[in-house]
């Protein structure tokens, strides 16, 4: 009795197995998915991997010229299997539905300050081309927050990606301040004493820095620090919470360490703030 049991539980494993041999329809071979062409990342991707419209943030030193790189790729299993031509326009539009979808603010960036051609190829053979767009960094102002926004609308004749053919790209200036750094307040800081974390420093002016993400690297509310470059004293600015005048002098930014020494009160006097930021290096 039991080899006929052993026999009938062994012929139904070798129908299971040969069924499932068989039906292969489901299988999804690497060779058979279609090619598309689509945008590649030129720096870390900002924007969630479902998001429609790709988001970069591309910093640059303050310069007469620097270059954006932007690779175009033949995503897939195979290679380009002819020199393939790539038209991408400059579309304002983007930046006007990422900021209605993502609550931005973002400005087209001057096309009197970039160069873009309006092809790149990606060769018989290769995966990948580049779109490079010089751009005159020292004539971005700070005025606004700039973006450039980008779509492939053509690709000789191939699929073009739903999903990753659209892009806004941030181009912004950082001055020789801007960077992360090693964030230390005092014992007698009010609110968060004795913290030590890293934070980033934004440009937000030739010698202005805006503290991110905000006020004691903990709050949401905006805080800036002016450097004047003659002195290396600093000025704060807080809008929500106002500061005490005349400023501490004891304020100081010390360019042999490139470190910053702040020290403020609220506009009411209500709390003190003690603060060191101690630079780590480019963000």
């Amino acid at each position: 009795m039991r080899s006929l049991f052993k026999i009938f539980i062994l012929l139904i494993c070798s129908f299971n197995i040969s069924s499932c041999l068989k039906d292969d329809s489901q299988i999804i071979k690497p060779e058979e998915v279609k090619s598309v062409v689509e945008f590649g990342n030129p720096s870390s991707l900002e924007s969630g991997l479902k998001n429609p419209i790709r988001f970069y943030i591309q910093s640059f030193d303050i310069a007469p010229l620097d270059t954006i790189i932007i690779p175009v790729n033949y995503a897939g299993h195979n290679n380009a299997p002819k020199d393939i031509k790539v038209t991408i326009k400059v579309d304002n539009n983007v930046i006007d539905s990422f900021n209605v979808a993502e609550h931005y603010d973002f400005y087209p960036l001057n096309p009197a300050i970039y160069q873009m051609s309006e092809t790149v190829t990606i060769k018989s053979g290769e995966q990948t081309g580049y779109l490079q767009i010089p751009v005159k960094i020292d004539q971005i102002d700070f005025t606004h927050d700039y973006a450039i926004g980008l779509k492939i609308t053509d690709a000789s004749g191939e699929i073009i990606s739903k999903n990753f053919s659209k892009m806004v790209i941030n181009v912004g200036p950082k001055n020789k301040y801007d960077g992360r750094y090693t964030y230390r307040t005092s014992a007698n800081t009010s609110l968060v004493p004795n913290a030590n974390k890293t934070v980033e420093l934004h440009t937000a002016g030739p010698n202005r820095l805006k503290l991110i993400p905000g006020l004691l690297g903990t709050y949401s509310n905006e805080v800036y620090y002016n450097i004047d470059p003659a002195t290396n004293q600093i000025t704060v600015e807080c809008p929500s919470l106002g500061v005490q005048t005349p400023q501490d002098l004891r304020s100081k930014y010390d360019p042999a360490t490139k470190t910053l020494k702040v020290f403020w009160k609220q506009g009411n006097g209500g709390r003190t703030f003690e603060e060191t930021f101690i630079y780590l290096g480019a963000r």
